[in-house]
């Protein structure tokens, strides 16, 4: 006589949805020279904001003419110590090239959506010049399908290091201090009544109209629609650790005294 012994063990693994914000770099003509230059000259402003960096790969305002030059891309970015790890805008007979060579498909950047005036704040929570030849954006990229939830959101505990809040279709206000390695994310404007030393990127679905507030400038990064200054270019303005507001003014940060 025999018996049968089920034993049961935790699953291996589980999926669940998740945001992550990205650098994308945005190529306006294939010219590696001038690109490794512009790039050298981005790294040496913020080296360690950029070592092992992850980021995409945007051609939707370049031509590529030949597989050669999309694999010289990837090899010069990896050359930088960035890291691909996806491509947008690329022409379908190159996206077979870019899965080959490991970098997901993303999909191309949708323009900004009309935010509604009307929407209700949810409940309290715990927890440049002339147009250059590359630009850097960091932009939000969902890389799963992530929470239906939209309209703002009211944080009222310290976001600390390590945690990531989204609002989605709304604005994100914080009534605590935001930690470095912290990040906030909002498709509107971001409203932090008391220190801000962690990210801050407003207006992540293209809004050029998202502002940010905060009661202390003391950022590793703050970004509107794509356009960022990192905690290097804040310190030189005489509003470190004041109370700012930064708006885009003719696609370039401006910092402004509250």
């Amino acid at each position: 006589m025999t018996t049968d012994v089920t034993i049961k063990t935790s699953p291996a693994l589980a999926l669940k949805g998740s945001l992550f914000t990205l650098t994308a770099i945005q190529l306006y003509r294939f010219d590696l020279l001038e690109i490794a230059n512009e790039l050298d000259s981005k790294i040496k402003q913020a080296p360690n904001f950029f070592q092992n960096t992850p980021i995409v790969i945007d051609l939707q305002s370049l031509e590529i003419d030949s597989s050669t030059q999309v694999t010289e891309l990837i090899a010069l970015f990896k050359k930088k110590k960035l890291i691909p790890v996806g491509i947008r805008g690329a022409s379908n007979r190159y996206k077979d090239l870019a899965i080959e060579a490991g970098l997901a498909i993303l999909p191309e950047a949708k323009p900004a959506p009309k935010i509604a005036k009307t929407a209700k704040q949810s409940a309290p929570e715990e927890i440049s010049e002339a147009t250059p030849h590359t630009s850097i954006k960091a932009d939000t990229i969902e890389v799963t399908e992530a929470s239906n939830q939209t309209g703002s959101r009211l944080i009222t505990a310290p976001v600390r290091s390590g945690q990531q809040i989204y609002a989605p279709g709304g604005d994100l206000v914080v009534l605590a201090p935001v930690s470095h390695g912290a990040e906030l994310l909002a498709e509107g404007h971001i409203h932090v009544h008391g220190p801000l030393r962690g990210r801050a990127l407003a207006g992540v679905n293209g809004d050029k109209t998202a502002i940010i507030y905060c009661k202390s400038l003391e950022a590793e990064l703050v970004s509107i629609a794509g356009q960022y200054k990192i905690i290097e270019d804040l310190k030189e303005s005489d509003l470190w650790k004041r109370s700012v507001c930064i708006k885009l003014v003719n696609d370039r940060l401006q910092v402004e005294a509250l």
